[in-house]
């Protein structure tokens, strides 16, 4: 009965005695590793005092070895070469011609300073518009715009009863594209 007991209470006990031996394996590596850590420590503060006696301000630590990481990294992508880049294509000067509105072919305007109006041209960023009092335009007077519209500058003012002359041609970064067809007004005196 003895024997009973005693068999009965090792099949009981050995599970617990087995756990606890495993426990006080795991608490004995943690103190191992515990006491590895403090004299690494101490070693590194050892080397660090070594090192500002030396007149050094810090300790230059040797690379990490992570080997995940450099089995995970992609391969650097490699920069595009000057050669291997497309040139840049020259923009295209406008093929379009304007399309005068205002002063109207024949009309009459009754300003000094008229505004010129346009249709804007495809393409273009900028405008110039001439005017003169001949059909050739040989004396003639200039101007630029950024906008579909030019007002004659307030210096150079228009005379009363003469027939001007005038068109526009849009332009870009790639020159300028063709003058519009002339158009012709003239000027009434103006009204109080």
């Amino acid at each position: 009965m003895i024997a009973k007991v005693f068999g009965g209470w090792l099949v009981f006990a050995a599970p617990l005695w087995m756990a606890s031996a495993q426990k006080k394996k795991k608490t004995a590596a943690k103190k191992i590793r515990r006491s590895a850590k403090k004299t690494a420590r101490r070693s590194s503060s050892r080397k660090l005092v070594a090192h500002r006696v030396a007149g050094k301000k810090s300790i230059p630590k040797a690379p990490k070895k992570n080997t995940r990481a450099a089995l995970k990294a992609k391969p650097p992508v490699p920069a595009p070469k000057v050669e291997d880049e497309e040139p840049l294509v020259p923009p295209v000067a406008p093929i379009g011609r304007a399309i005068l509105l205002v002063p109207k072919e024949g009309t009459y305007v009754e300003s000094f300073h008229p505004t010129f109006r346009w249709l804007s041209v495809g393409g273009a960023t900028r405008y110039e518009v001439q005017w003169g009092e001949d059909a050739t335009l040989t004396n003639k007077y200039a101007a630029l715009s950024l906008a579909t519209e030019a007002k004659v500058p307030v210096e150079k003012p228009l005379r009363v009863g003469v027939l001007y002359y005038w068109r526009v041609r849009g332009g870009n970064d790639g020159g300028w594209g063709p003058w519009s067809p002339l158009s012709s007004f003239r000027v009434l005196e103006e009204t109080p």
